[in-house]
């Protein structure tokens, strides 16, 4: 009974297990956008059966993931979370699968370790939420694994101790046919699978070696070759593909030292695709744990145990090779690029294996090997029992506290979003006209922005074949020319277009307004030329900066845009002496208090023509973009520019000593719509309600700062906001906020008193329904110890009514 009971007992407890990984992989399926690759598999699952072979033998992944997710779709249809949960689903089975490898290697308690273990892991969680086959490659070699072990054992107990002795092993039994189906799952899952075939057979043959002198060593030979020949026969109608996609697939050459591709590659083991972002500090204590489970710990408990002490080499051997064998694969076939640490998925589970031994592991080599002589409880005794106790408490709290600060930022920070394409159409949907045109910078982005993207602008997926045909890809680019604007989507630019044509074309000729990341996709917003004469010309202007370049002068379009639209502006360079240094342009919108309303920040020529390729006498012209925010409000802005070196960011001085030259002004008119939310493209939407007015949400950064908005705020500095604000109705008040910085006691550090947006666009100005953004400067104290601050904010409607407040979130100051 005691002993139902404890079975009773680890039944619910690997329930628990399972539960959590089912809620840490199925919650927030949706939160992120589906990126390029997910397209793929999408597009791939929804055509039929002989379509998808067909396809994806062009393709650089075997069909079968395509085959089980067609037929998930079938069931459960095309949502985000319905394709991403068919991998939820796998992932939650790779947990069980690792707990029920390692009970069988291990025992039950290093079984149940590796579960929590594998349950929390990041790199699992992560590629558990993305529609791609990488989990149930991983899932696939955990199978191999465990039959092997299966195999082994049975191995094990059938050979006679004896060599004279018959052995009692048949050709294929029902363990050998069940690794076959799997090894052939495998390589119809992914090119990487012959690692784990290549791994199994590498610790078969030592466990041949080693059992030698136990007799069939041929005949055990004959029937692992049997196995891989079934196997292999299985995948030959496929291998032509497979060789042929391995072979003629674009490859990129990263230039990356020994030391950083093992701290990539345990990163990825520890924290998985987050750790590429930032948050690697406790990466070596990681894997200091897993290399103590490497060491051959006693087995105190063998409850649970597949094999005999007889093979305990090889289960104490097993979890190091396996986590090394695609670390060994990516170094030694330099394989190293972020795409393709993915492929580490294969050792997840081994790396929970050696972090369980390196939780449980030390604890048998510190109990006791015997009873005291009177039964009492010796002190010897419970010192060990509490050294075990806090070992295991203080090994599951580093593992706990790594894989849930990873979880927490894969979960809330945006920089660990995949690609947003979801985001991307939002914006285009919120600003685009008839007359835009969409380009993709690589065919392979059309499916995923298919899924998302249902409007009438016309889309253009260049270069249309690979490598890539300079005439034909310059006769489509040249059909951009009729249309307004462009909004090109920059993605995987090094194997599509290696040369920069496309960019280079668009950056010459259009107008450049926007450029930002969007994970590893860029959106870049061009205005294409104007066919009309310029409203404003200078050509004599001829103002030198520093002591080698001269702004010949300028011309300019739409100088009275509304909020949301774009003024062009073409300026014409001339470097006297060739240049060494590069420098960027700047271009601002000012309004009468100096806050930054536009800016642009470029190297001339969209980017194509640094200042260190110029050549003497050489005239330059550099279009650049400048978008009127929407929400802008209506008035007179004035116009600065000038140039500063990219890497020092000291500006070039002008004669006089100043460093920006100043333009005529320009006129922001009232424009006729309210924007769309995701127009604004707000970096905390945060909608309150104050009655007459709402706060739709709000931008914070290091003043200056716009385009590195992580850049660390510190005593001293300007924080700089922008608050986005909507009239539900005609303000009948000069409505104006107080905005508090308070430290965790709540005692306030910082205050700023002012009108929602200046005292020349006073709320009694506002109409209803308008979207007004407001541009404010919070002076940060120089004595402000570094710490983490609130910040709150509240409005005020007249000077003794408080219309409410909100609370915005934290500030990180450092030091």
């Amino acid at each position: 009974m005691a002993a139902r009971r404890d079975t009773s007992l680890l039944f619910l407890l690997l329930l628990l297990i399972l539960a959590v990984a089912a809620g840490l992989r199925f919650y927030g399926l949706d939160g992120q956008s589906l990126w390029a690759d997910e397209g793929n598999s999408v597009a791939l699952a929804a055509r039929p059966f002989a379509q998808i072979a067909r396809d994806a033998a062009n393709d650089i992944h075997p069909p079968l993931y395509y085959f089980l997710l067609r037929i998930w779709t079938l069931t459960f249809g095309m949502t985000e979370v319905a394709l991403r949960s068919f991998s939820a689903l796998l992932g939650v089975l790779l947990v069980l699968a690792t707990a029920e490898l390692g009970r069988r290697i291990f025992g039950r308690t290093t079984g149940l370790t590796a579960g929590i273990l594998a349950a929390a892991a990041p790199f699992q969680v992560y590629y558990s939420q993305e529609t791609r086959m990488y989990i149930l490659l991983a899932l696939e070699a955990v199978f191999a694994l465990l039959l092997f072990w299966w195999w082994v054992s049975q191995e094990d107990r059938r050979l006679p101790e004896d060599v004279a002795a018959v052995p009692r092993l048949r050709w294929l039994p029902f363990s050998g046919q069940m690794t076959i189906l799997v090894w052939a799952a495998g390589l119809y899952t992914h090119y990487a699978f012959p690692l784990v075939i290549a791994l199994v057979s590498g610790l078969y043959g030592l466990w041949l070696i080693a059992s030698r002198r136990r007799g069939a060593v041929g005949r055990r030979a004959l029937r692992w070759a049997l196995l891989l020949a079934v196997a292999v026969g299985l995948y030959a109608p496929w291998l032509p593909d497979a060789l042929r996609q391995l072979t003629t697939w674009p490859a990129v050459e990263t230039a990356v030292s020994a030391g950083q591709q093992l701290s990539g590659l345990f990163g990825m083991l520890a924290f998985g695709p987050v750790s590429l972002h930032g948050v690697a500090g406790w990466m070596w204590l990681v894997v200091l744990l897993a290399a103590i489970g490497a060491l051959p710990w006693p087995l105190a408990n063998r409850r649970g145990q597949a094999g005999t002490p007889r093979i305990d080499w090889l289960r104490f051997l097993l979890p190091p090779l396996w986590a090394l064998a695609p670390v060994a694969m990516i170094v030694v076939l330099g394989l190293y690029r972020d795409a393709y640490l993915k492929f580490l998925l294969i050792a997840s589970p081994a790396f929970a294996l050696l972090l369980a031994r390196g939780v449980i592991g030390p604890t048998a080599w510190l109990q006791p090997r015997s009873e005291p002589a009177d039964g009492a409880l010796a002190p010897a005794r419970w010192l060990r029992g509490a050294l075990c106790t806090l070992w295991v408490l203080v090994s599951l709290a580093l593992a706990g506290a790594v894989s849930g600060a990873t979880l927490a930022r894969y979960y809330t920070d945006p920089a660990t979003a995949r690609d947003d394409y979801r985001g991307v159409v939002h914006f285009i949907d919120a600003t685009a006209q008839p007359t835009d045109a969409i380009l993709l910078t690589a065919p392979g982005q059309r499916d995923v922005f298919g899924y998302y993207y249902r409007g009438d602008l016309p889309v253009y997926a260049l270069p249309r074949q690979r490598p890539l045909d300079p005439a034909d890809t310059v006769d489509e680019l040249a059909r951009l020319l009729g249309h307004t604007k462009v909004y090109a989507l920059y993605w995987a630019a090094a194997e599509a277009d290696p040369d920069g044509l496309i960019q280079g074309w668009l950056n010459s000729r259009g107008y450049k307004t926007l450029d930002g990341w969007h994970g590893n996709m860029r959106l870049a917003v061009y205005v294409m030329p104007e066919q009309r004469p310029p409203d404003e010309a200078v050509d004599d202007l001829n103002l030198r900066l520093g002591a080698d370049i001269v702004l010949l002068g300028y011309r300019g379009w739409d100088l009275a845009p509304s909020a949301g639209e774009v003024t062009q502006l073409q300026l014409l360079w001339r470097a006297d002496t060739p240049l060494e240094r590069r420098y960027k342009v700047f271009l601002q919108l000012l309004d009468q208090r100096d806050q930054v309303i536009a800016q642009r920040d470029a190297e001339p020529a969209g980017e194509s023509r640094p200042t260190d390729t110029w050549l003497p006498g050489e005239v330059i012209a550099d279009n650049h973009g400048l978008l009127i925010p929407p929400g802008t409000p209506p008035g007179t802005y004035r116009r600065i520019l000038g140039m500063y070196d990219a890497e020092t960011l000291e500006r070039l001085k002008l004669p006089d000593g100043s460093d920006f030259i100043a333009l005529p002004p320009i006129t922001v008119t009232r424009s006729q719509t309210a924007p769309q939310l995701a127009a604004l493209d707000m970096q905390y939407p945060q909608q309150f309600g104050f009655g007459a007015i709402s706060l739709l949400g709000h931008d914070r950064y290091k003043r200056g700062f716009s385009h590195a908005r992580n850049e660390p705020l510190r005593p001293g500095d300007l924080l700089h906001l922008t608050f986005y604000w909507q009239a539900h109705a005609s303000p009948r008040a000069d409505w104006w906020f107080v905005l508090t910085l308070s430290d965790n006691g709540g005692r306030s550090v910082a205050t700023l008193e002012a009108p929602l947006v200046s005292s020349t666009y006073p709320t009694m100005l506002w109409q209803e329904g308008d979207v007004v953004r407001g541009e404010h400067d919070l002076l940060i104290p120089p004595d402000l110890p570094p710490d983490t601050y609130r910040l709150s904010l509240s409005l005020y409607p007249d000077v003794e009514t408080e219309a409410g407040s909100a609370y915005l979130g934290t500030v990180r100051v450092e030091d």
